[in-house]
């Protein structure tokens, strides 16, 4: 009698061990956490003025043919996106670059990461394509 109450109990036990273990890994991997990267990023709203003074900065160059800014809602990136029409020297580029985000307020520039990616209609060009990345507590690019 006595090795079928031991047994019982030993059996709850495990169950019940496996249940908290359960528990946990639902908790920690599946549970909505409002602590996200982003869930204060409706505080941080660029502003079209912000955008087309960056284009502005962007169009001072002769060569370029065309600039996309994209910002996504869910993420903290904004994407500049330039297509020059012929090969430009890369320390243009890089100066440019560190200028356009000095467009945005500096509020912004402390939340959002910036992402420059520079083409060229050259197929034979052997500067581009480049991509530079600033992060957000970052002063400058890295390419």
């Amino acid at each position: 009698m006595k090795k079928k109450h031991i047994k019982l109990i030993v059996i709850i036990g495990i169950i019940i061990l496996i249940l908290v273990f359960l528990f946990l890994i639902y908790k920690n991997l599946f549970a909505s956490n409002n602590n996200s990267r982003n869930s204060d990023i409706s505080n941080y709203k660029i502003t079209n003025n912000e955008i087309n003074s960056a284009k502005d900065k962007i169009k001072e160059l002769e060569e370029v043919k065309s600039i996309d800014i994209h910002i996504n809602n869910n993420s903290k990136i904004v994407k500049i996106i330039v297509l020059l029409s012929n090969d430009v020297a890369f320390d243009k580029i890089n100066a440019l670059a560190n200028e356009v985000v000095s467009n945005f307020s500096e509020k912004n520039i402390g939340y959002y990461d910036f992402e420059f990616y520079v083409d060229s209609e050259n197929a034979e060009s052997e500067i581009y394509p480049k991509i530079g990345y600033k992060f957000r507590a970052n002063s400058g690019f890295s390419w």
